[in-house]
C-alpha cells in the first residue's frame, strides 16, 4: 500500500487469490449470498441465478482455498440451475448439460492504489430491460424501408451523395475556365536591390547553442528540461469474474514516477552578423522608362568585416501587365523581362477567366 491509499480507515486490501462472488435472493430478499457456497438460497431454496452474482467489497470478501477451476457454470436448458464446467448432468433435475448456455459474468474490476471500498451489486432487471429495448431498437433500425434498405443505410447512402456532390461542386469551382480575350492596357515594372550591413547582434541561447565567435557572455543556471525518475512503486489488481461462483485476484507492481527538473546555463551574448538594413529600388513604366537597376552607394568604409560595412544583398524584380477584359481591368505578374517585353500596350492578348470572373494569369498568351 501507498499514501495514495483509499481504502477506508483500518482496511487493507486483500492480495492475489481466489474469492466468492456474492448474490442477493431475488425472491426472500436475503442478501451477500456465497456464489460458490450457496447454489441455493438457504432461507427460500430459490436456486442461485448468474446473472445477480456481484463483486464484494474489501470488507466481504471470502477467501476459497485450494480451488480447482474447471470453467465457467453451464446453465441448465431445463430448470435454469447453474452447474458446475464439468457435470455432465443437472445436480437439480438430471436433465443433459450439453446444450446448456455458460453462464454469464461481470467481467472484470479494475483496483488502483486502494481498496474495493464498495460491491458492485446491481439493478439486473433494469439491465436486462434496457439490453431488450436495445435490441427491439435495434430490430428497427436494421427493418428494411425502401428496395431492402435500412434506415440507417439511406442515411448513410444520402450523407455519401451529398459529400459527393459537394466534392464535385468544388473541384468544378476550382477547374474551370472560359476562354475570353482582352487588351494590354499598361505594364510595369520594378527592381529592388537589399542592402546589408554588418551589425553587432545581441541573442540568447543554451550555452551548446552559441554560434562560434560570439562574445560578452553571461550566463546564468535556468530549468532546460524535465527527467522522468523511479520514485517507489505501488500495487494495482484485477478482479476477474471465473463464471463459477469466483473470482480471481491478479495483483502487478507498478513503478511510479517523478518529474525532476534539468538545470543548463543560459547565455546572453554578442556577434557580428550581416543583417538587411535598408533597400534601393526603381520602378517605372514600358511608355516611359525601360527597366533598370537602381543607382545607390555603399557606406563609407565598406568592402570588408567591419561594423558599420554594408554589402549588397538579394536582387529581385517585378513585371506586372494590366489587362481590361469583359469591361474589368485585371492586373497579372509575369516571370520575366523577356515574357513582359511581349505585352505592348494596346496589344490583344488570349486568356481563361475562372468561375468568379478573375483572369486565370497563368493562361495569359500575346494574340
Amino acid at each position: 500500500m501507498t499514501d495514495n491509499d483509499t481504502s477506508l480507515p483500518g482496511e487493507r486490501r486483500h492480495g492475489a487469490g481466489t474469492y466468492q462472488m456474492l448474490w442477493n435472493c431475488r425472491f426472500c430478499g436475503t442478501e451477500k449470498l456465497l456464489g460458490l457456497q450457496h447454489r441455493h438460497c438457504p432461507n427460500c431454496g430459490a436456486a442461485q441465478d448468474p446473472a445477480w452474482r456481484y463483486f464484494p467489497s474489501e470488507a466481504d470478501m471470502v477467501a476459497v482455498e485450494d480451488h480447482r477451476y474447471v470453467g465457467a457454470d453451464r446453465i441448465c436448458p431445463a430448470c435454469s440451475q447453474p452447474n458446475s464446467a464439468a457435470a455432465d448432468f443437472c445436480v437439480a433435475c438430471g436433465a443433459n448439460l450439453e446444450t446448456g448456455q455458460i453462464a454469464s459474468t461481470q467481467g472484470v474490476r479494475e483496483l488502483g492504489t486502494g481498496a474495493a471500498e464498495t460491491d458492485t451489486r446491481r439493478d439486473v432487471v433494469l439491465d436486462r430491460f434496457q439490453a431488450e429495448m436495445m435490441r427491439v431498437r435495434g430490430e428497427e433500425k436494421a427493418r428494411p424501408v425502401l428496395l431492402g434498405l435500412t434506415r440507417t443505410h439511406l442515411i448513410l447512402i444520402g450523407v455519401l451523395l451529398a459529400v459527393i456532390a459537394c466534392v464535385a461542386a468544388g473541384v468544378y469551382a476550382v477547374t474551370y475556365r472560359k476562354a475570353a480575350s482582352g487588351t494590354v492596357q499598361a505594364a510595369a515594372w520594378e527592381r529592388v536591390i537589399e542592402i546589408q550591413e554588418f551589425r553587432a547582434l545581441t541573442d540568447e541561447a543554451w550555452r551548446d547553442q552559441v554560434p562560434a565567435g560570439a562574445y560578452d557572455l553571461s550566463c546564468r543556471e535556468r530549468q532546460r528540461d524535465t527527467r522522468r525518475v523511479e520514485a517507489g512503486s505501488h500495487e494495482e489488481c484485477s478482479d476477474i469474474d471465473q463464471g463459477d461462483g469466483t473470482f480471481r485476484r491478479e495483483c502487478r507492481t507498478v513503478i511510479d514516477y517523478r518529474d525532476e527538473p534539468v538545470y543548463d546555463s543560459y547565455c546572453r551574448y554578442t556577434v557580428n552578423r550581416w543583417m538587411s538594413s535598408r533597400s534601393v529600388s526603381a520602378a517605372g513604366e514600358a511608355d516611359q522608362s525601360p527597366p533598370a537597376w537602381p543607382v545607390f552607394q555603399l557606406s563609407a568604409g565598406s568592402g570588408g568585416d567591419r561594423l558599420g560595412a554594408e554589402r549588397e544583398g538579394e536582387r529581385r524584380e517585378v513585371y506586372r501587365v494590366v489587362i481590361e477584359a469583359n469591361g474589368q481591368q485585371h492586373v497579372c505578374e509575369v516571370p520575366d523581362l523577356a515574357t513582359w517585353q511581349q505585352y505592348t500596350e494596346g496589344r490583344a492578348v488570349d486568356l481563361k477567366l475562372t468561375i468568379t470572373g478573375a483572369v486565370d494569369c497563368a493562361s495569359l498568351r500575346p494574340r
